[in-house]
């Protein structure tokens, strides 16, 4: 199914060093950005609006029950998101020869032939190969609205 892995309670779930579950503290995901669903591995993406009621009410329990009121986030660096923001205005500043719908429609064919509902290990390896070659276009992609307006 796919998804970013969660525990029922939402809590986001990550890898320590020995391969083991481990909680990442303080970090929540719910509805079509977990992989925990009501209908299990046969969701394909329906019913998303029964699953954030259901795992974000665990979600929202969970931070109810283990998060003491008033408690102050933790200090942040200054210049902290400057390096995303810098990424994001060199690629919206680009200039190369392909444009992101050809790069776009480059992953759904791959997604489509390689990763659809009915696949096999192999057909999977091939998806994962279709889409390191397509990554590999990122630095050719040339934009040509360079205006600060979102889908101009």
């Amino acid at each position: 199914m796919g998804g970013i892995p969660t525990k029922y309670t939402g809590e986001v779930l990550t890898v320590d060093a020995n391969g083991n579950d481990k909680v990442v503290p303080g970090l929540y995901a719910a509805g079509e950005a977990a992989c925990v669903s009501v209908h299990g591995a046969n969701r394909l993406g329906a019913n998303s609006l029964l699953d954030i009621v259901v795992f974000g009410r665990a979600c929202a329990n969970h931070i109810r029950e283990t998060l003491k009121p008033n408690t102050p986030h933790k200090p942040m660096k200054d210049d902290l998101g400057k390096e995303s923001i810098a990424e994001l205005d060199r690629v919206r500043t680009s200039t190369g020869p392909k444009s992101t719908a050809q790069v776009r429609l480059a992953m759904q064919k791959t997604m489509q032939t390689e990763a659809a509902v009915f696949r096999t290990q192999e057909s999977l390896d091939a998806g994962v190969k279709g889409m390191s070659e397509i990554y590999g276009q990122y630095d050719d992609i040339g934009i040509k609205d360079r205006s600060m307006i979102w889908n101009s």
